[in-house]
Order: structure tokens, then sequence, then C-alpha cells
């Protein structure tokens, strides 16, 4: 995973990187962290971008702290 500051933007690129890794093995799966914090994602933004299959998505925390990801 790999996050990208872009001036008042941050990118949040899952798909580019694995594509070309070859498949993991199903032991290593469960070594990887599946829950992830908000905090984490986002820090003081309320606004990510995130790429997949080369198209960009955008996840947005509202005012009432609901997630919305938009086309």
């Amino acid at each position: 995973m790999t996050l990208i500051a872009n001036s008042q933007k941050q990118r949040l690129s899952l798909a580019s990187s694995s594509r070309n890794r070859p498949p993991m093995p199903a032991s290593s799966k469960r070594d990887h962290k599946t829950e992830l914090d908000t905090r984490e994602l986002f820090g003081n933004l309320r606004q990510i971008e995130i790429q997949h299959n080369d198209e960009t998505y955008r996840l947005s925390i509202t005012k009432q702290g609901k997630l919305i990801l938009t086309k």
C-alpha cells in the first residue's frame, strides 16, 4: 500500500503495486492487516483519492462522520 501526498489531497494506491506481484500464499494473507482505522488513512484530511483498476475514487468523511465513496 502506498500513500502519496499531493498538495492538500492524499492518494491511496492499492491496485497499482499489487497488480505486478504474484499471488501470495494463503499463510501470508493471514499475516496482513485487514482492518484499517480511518485516522491512519486520512490523517487530518477529510478526503482521499483511491486508485483502483486505472480509475480514481474519492473517499470522503462527512460532517456527521460517515464515509462516502464516489467515482
